[in-house]
């Protein structure tokens, strides 16, 4: 059927042409129904003739339809007119990223900003299991009003969930084996003819990004022979950073995004976004950073002069700045010279740098283990040292002399393992414990009994332990809380940190054992100390400045006293500095940078056949809200954000909207759960000293105490469903139960806890019978999920699945929970222990804690985790 100006097709008529493609020819019509102009896409005579491919094509417009995100344009209609098939689009005004760019890259602020958008749409279509496959300057739209729109799903397809049927089918038919997409755009699986996944997007994304940037092609050739060379061969050339500073980490996030290999990439476009925004943040706030501010004592510090200086310097796009500063004619070396040590996909995490400064060890989590890695300071091949499959190693330490390395296991009990600093001749030295470190003769390990993973979240207290490093049975030297100790360099002394009330501070003790000193004592969170080379100073990692960054203190290391305030290493925003190593001359300094978010994500669930729809990203902010409760009518969800600087109460509308603070003050408060009439919240915090049970109203008034423990603080309170009982656990895991009015009595839950292995209770079941949790072990480590029947007092062990979070399913008869171990959301029958995979593809990670399921058992939430961690060095120049 001809179309022309005037030609009516359904109820839309023609007014002009306005562009053609092999997808069809676009057109300015009128929607006479609704009184608006749209644009209208009249299909090829080859597809609207193919009725297998028709109906492809109206199914995957449906799919993109529905999507209705700000940044993808959006499908308003599909009709027939006679043999005319069409599509009805939103109308837009502007132009191509082509045209947008064909005269001048853009500058790096404004790639940002477009990058963002494009990656927040792609996350969406991803999101809802849809692939572009075709993502170029053409295919992408910026409107008069600097918005983003991603065209053309043309050759969108569906992505493969799990095991599920899917279509691998696009407008015209394809499989594995068929190039689809646009040369120099292309994945190297596309134009291998594999099979693709969002990850394709990604590399997509990449090449735009980078033309964005420089104006020119990422991989092009003479012919289109050579440009498939350069994609499955070639790296795109470094992008020149001049004057500006975000130049660096766009390349960096590029080259992640350009891996030949998908598994390198970024793994979801909600990744990408955070990364970007990142940059777009840091860009726009970045911190200072304060480095060695010479010899100055407390009295003399107001009087220093500090000159700033900004450097770009965290990890996954994070950004830092450096301020130096002097005081003597003679200038003491500073921290300025940053070097990235990786910048792999994924976190990398708890570095140790050899004593001559030239090596960093690191752990980092791939194919489902924790393994060590060897990297010289500046090349680019990480070599694994520590890597059995049978074995989780971390938290490397190089030996005094840089010959040997100590390393722990990641499981239930850890245990401490030696080695030649290349990996070799390994062997076990203990049954337990965690982060070990040298003494300065290298003859001994001090260590904990627990492990850290954050330094927020913990359950237990980590004994200090010695053990020779000959052989021998290890000695306890400390009773008291004490993780992730450092040797004195005179062996004097050991630091370490320690969880009292919920607060975290730094201590140290002899060696030999005996009082503790204090060294910081107040309400920041203060962790992971190690000395100086000199043993002047101790280095450790706080959130005191309001973001997580390094900072030293003056100690005298005989006495342990300490000689005046903490002062800052480092000021950043946003991306963290933690987990600091020295080389054995002090000169050089590795420390890890990492960023993180965790949002709610709803997972539409049929409680009667079991089957999960499809995740829904709630939020995208850079902070964390973890869904810890929903209301009883289903309509409001209660947030925690553990490990945020201020940790605070929210609530919000189940659909994500209309976040407000409940509590806004300096005590820590955390994981509420409703009262049943939904007036109410319960929920631990310290704000009378150590960790008690409060309540508050959802209006943020009537806050009272509901129970307390003098001695040993009360965390995660659950109330039955009538609301008449509570259970609450001990800081020490211990599980209590009592009459939740007036001021609770609470008294030990019997038969909660065996074999050292505590049940800590995260729900009740809706006919009041049962409770169900994760168990853990004396180190806090989980162990299993278990149930206790509150009328047999008995509990048992389901399995040994490792998770933090257990909730009933509404007939009280399974229990669900995240494998955190596998990555899975299982479902357990408590009566015959069946246990039962959820197939469903998360867009996140999940939280340690945050999962909820609603009254009525039809939507699951959880906190999705978005985390990137880099370790970097810093010299002293």
């Amino acid at each position: 059927m001809p179309v022309h100006p005037g030609t009516r097709l359904g109820p839309y008529e023609i007014v002009n042409p306005l562009g053609a493609g092999g997808m069809g020819e676009v057109y300015r019509a009128h929607d006479s129904k609704l009184g608006r102009d749209v644009a209208l896409k009249v299909l090829p005579p080859s597809l609207a003739s193919d009725q297998t491919a028709l109906a492809r094509f109206e199914r995957e417009a449906r799919s993109v339809a529905q999507l209705s995100h700000p940044n993808i344009l959006g499908i308003f209609d599909f009709g027939h007119e006679g043999p005319t098939a069409y599509a009805v689009m939103e109308l837009l005004e502007g132009e191509t990223l082509r045209a947008h760019i064909s005269d001048a890259p853009l500058p790096p602020r404004k790639a940002i900003e477009y990058s963002v958008q494009i990656a927040h749409g792609l996350a969406a279509a991803h999101d809802k299991g849809i692939v572009h496959r075709d993502l170029k300057p053409e295919n992408i739209f910026i409107t008069r009003d600097d918005r983003v729109k991603i065209l053309d799903f043309g050759l969108a397809k569906p992505m493969e969930f799990g095991t599920s049927a899917v279509t691998m089918a696009n407008t015209v038919g394809t499989a594995s084996g068929t190039i689809m997409g646009t040369v120099g755009y292309m994945s190297p699986e596309q134009v291998r003819g594999h099979a693709t996944d969002h990850r394709s997007d990604i590399f997509a994304f990449g090449v735009v990004l980078y033309e964005m940037v420089t104006g020119r092609r990422a991989f092009a050739g003479d012919t289109p022979a050579d440009t498939i060379g350069a994609i499955l061969n070639a790296d795109v050339p470094e992008i020149a950073s001049g004057a500006n500073t975000a130049l660096p980490a766009l390349d960096r996030i590029i080259r992640r995004c350009l891996e030949k290999k998908p598994e390198l990439r970024f793994q979801s476009a909600h990744d990408l976004a955070f990364a970007l925004e990142t940059v777009a943040g840091a860009s726009t706030r970045s911190g200072v950073v304060v480095a060695e501010p010479g010899r100055a004592t407390p009295a003399r510090r107001g009087a220093l002069r500090f000159v700033p200086v900004v450097l770009l310097t965290a990890a996954v796009a994070g950004v830092a700045g450096w301020l130096l500063a002097k005081r003597t004619a003679t200038r003491e070396p500073v921290w300025q010279q940053f070097t990235p040590v990786t910048d792999a996909a994924g976190e990398e995490t708890t570095p140790a740098l050899s004593p001559d400064g030239n090596t960093v060890l690191y752990a980092t989590f791939l194919n489902g283990a924790s393994d060590i890695f060897s990297q010289r300071v500046g090349g680019r091949n990480a070599v694994p040292i520590a890597a059995d499959p049978n074995i989780n190693e971390a938290a490397p330490s190089f030996s005094p002399d840089g010959k040997s390395i100590a390393f722990h296991e990641s499981d239930e009990n850890g245990g401490l393992f030696i080695a030649g600093a290349t990996g070799e001749s390994i062997r076990r030295l203990t049954a337990f414990g965690f982060h070990p470190a040298w003494s300065p003769d290298g003859k001994q390990l001090v260590f904990g009994t627990e492990e850290i993973q954050k330094p927020a979240s913990r359950l237990s207290v980590s004994s200090l332990w010695i053990a020779d490093v000959a052989g021998g049975e290890p000695r306890k030297i400390h009773d008291g809380d004490a993780a992730q100790p450092s040797w004195s360099p005179s062996g004097r002394r050991i630091a370490f940190w320690s969880n009292t009330g919920g607060q975290r501070d730094i201590y140290t003790i002899p060696a030999a054992g005996g009082q503790r000193v204090a060294v910081v004592e107040d309400a920041p969170l203060d962790w992971c100390p190690v000395w100086t080379p000199d043993g002047r100073y101790l280095y450790f990692a706080s959130n005191r400045g309001g973001a997580m960054n390094l900072w030293r203190i003056s100690i005298d290391e005989s006495s342990g006293n300490v000689r005046g305030a903490p002062e800052p290493v480092t000021t950043g925003v946003q991306a963290a500095s933690e987990l600091p190593s020295l080389s054995k001359d002090g000169s050089r300094l590795a420390f890890r940078s990492s960023v993180s978010a965790t949002n709610p994500v709803s997972i539409p669930f049929d409680p009667i056949t079991r089957r999960a729809g499809t995740p829904v990203v709630l939020s995208q902010a850079n902070s964390t809200r973890a869904p810890a409760a929903v209301s009883p009518d289903g309509q409001w969800i209660a947030y925690a954000n553990i490990g945020e600087f201020q940790e605070d109460l929210f609530i919000g509308r189940r659909d994500g909207g209309a976040i407000r603070r409940i509590t806004d003050d300096a005590a820590r408060d955390r994981l509420p759960t409703w009262s049943p009439d939904g007036k109410s919240l319960l929920f631990y915090s310290n704000r009378g000293g150590e960790f008690e049970i409060w309540s508050i109203g959802v209006d943020g008034g009537s806050l009272r105490k509901v129970a307390s423990r003098p001695g040993d603080g009360l965390i995660y309170p659950i109330l039955s469903p009538s609301g008449d009982r509570l259970v609450a656990t001990t800081t020490r895991g211990r599980a209590l139960i009592g009459k939740a009015s007036g001021p609770a009595q609470l008294q030990p839950l019997d038969g909660a806890g065996e074999d050292n292995r505590n049940l800590l209770v995260t729900d009740w079941s809706r006919d009041g019978r049962r409770l169900t949790g994760p168990v853990r072990n004396s180190g806090g480590v989980p162990v299993g999920i278990a149930v206790y029947d509150l009328e047999t007092r008995v509990r048992r062990v389901l399995n040994g699945d490792v998770s933090g979070m257990a909730r009933w399913l509404t007939d009280s008869r399974h229990v669900m929970y995240f494998d955190l171990g596998r990555q899975q959301l299982v479902l357990v029958d408590a009566d015959t222990g069946r246990r039962e995979v959820i197939d469903v593809r998360l867009p996140m990670p999940p939280s340690f804690e945050g999962l909820i399921i609603a009254p009525d058992g039809r939507a699951i939430l959880y906190g999705g985790v978005r985390a990137e961690a880099d370790i970097w060095i810093v010299e002293k120049r």
